[in-house]
């Protein structure tokens, strides 16, 4: 008889070696287990769904800290730049004192103009962007780099202590922030993606404007042509990794607004908020009692984690 431990190691190989966007089934990784290990495994359905939901979890978190490292060296580099920028422009002042002294001040005015023009033509996240009319309401300006936006919510949320005190990582919004991202709280990941629908490129023929009424401006034919390159991207996606619709209950509970997500990212935010409400029974982890959120989206009172993956299939709506 096989053992749960071997058939972990041999599902979690089997997956490291597939190509996730083509196996598209817990039952195509059963059968597989089955035909390494010549056994019926039936009545092990539920566990194997389990340790593949895991197992594409561990995925997404491996993935989300790469992309924090990224983060953290993009900033340490992007605060290198800065300080090296700041050093310019001080000598380059220095200079332009210097030669202001002896041509009657005419060089500064001709050099400030051309710092202007350099500043707003600066590359990457230093660009300076169109902010949308929520985003000019909260930070009261209409044109800002994106690192600027960051840094100014930033401030914002601390200045406000607006950071959960159990996890930092989670924001509260406040009515201000409530109305920028109509959600009552936000990760600080998601919160940095909730951002790029309010930052433009600066020479778009739309900046400025609200998302709505650039529809309004378009025939029908034009905008379902120009849907974004990502949507159009995720929604092509197959296998395990391809979002699914999500019923309107679950789109109420993620709280973000996003009405697509992989099986996974839903499994690993449903683990993430059991375990940031401390949901789990002390006497027995393997039983989560339901808050209230938890009760309004699976109408029970408690349940046991293995069957998360179970519960959640009612709010997976299969699109033709």
């Amino acid at each position: 008889m096989v053992s749960d431990g071997e058939l972990v190691d041999r599902l979690r190989s089997f997956l490291r070696a597939s190509d996730l966007n083509t196996t598209t089934t817990t039952g195509a990784v059963r059968r597989q287990l089955e035909a390494d290990f010549n056994v019926d495994l039936s009545e092990k359905k539920a566990f194997i769904r389990e340790q593949v939901d895991l197992f594409l979890s561990e995925l997404e978190n491996e993935k989300k800290e790469e992309e924090e490292k990224e983060e953290e060296n993009d900033e340490e580099e992007n605060g290198v730049k800065e300080e090296e920028e700041e050093e310019e422009e001080e000598d380059e002042e220095d200079e332009e004192e210097e030669e202001e002294r002896s041509n009657g001040g005419r060089s500064r005015k001709r050099s400030r103009s051309n710092k202007e023009v350099k500043k707003r033509g600066g590359g990457g996240f230093a660009k300076v962007c169109s902010l949308s009319p929520q985003l000019q309401e909260f930070l009261g300006e209409t044109e800002l780099a994106r690192t600027e936006v960051v840094k100014r919510i930033w401030a914002y949320i601390r200045e406000n202590s607006l950071q959960d005190p159990s996890n930092r990582r989670k924001i509260l919004c406040d009515e201000r922030m409530h109305n920028l991202f109509n959600v009552k709280s936000i990760d600080m990941f998601q919160m940095n993606k909730a951002l790029s629908k309010h930052i433009w490129p600066l020479d778009s023929e739309d900046a400025g404007t609200s998302k709505s009424a650039q529809k309004e401006k378009k025939p029908k034919k034009e905008r379902e042509d120009e849907s974004p390159p990502k949507e159009k991207k995720q929604k092509g996606g197959r296998g395990f990794l391809a979002p699914l619709q999500l019923s309107d209950a679950l789109v109420k509970f993620i709280g973000t607004g996003e009405s697509e997500l992989p099986r996974s990212d839903v499994v690993k935010r449903m683990w993430d908020y059991i375990k940031q409400n401390n949901l789990q029974d002390p006497a027995d982890k393997k039983t989560v009692i339901c808050d209230e959120k938890l009760k309004e989206l699976f109408q029970v009172d408690s349940f046991t984690g293995f069957t998360v993956p179970k519960l959640l299939t009612a709010h997976f709506i299969k699109t033709k």
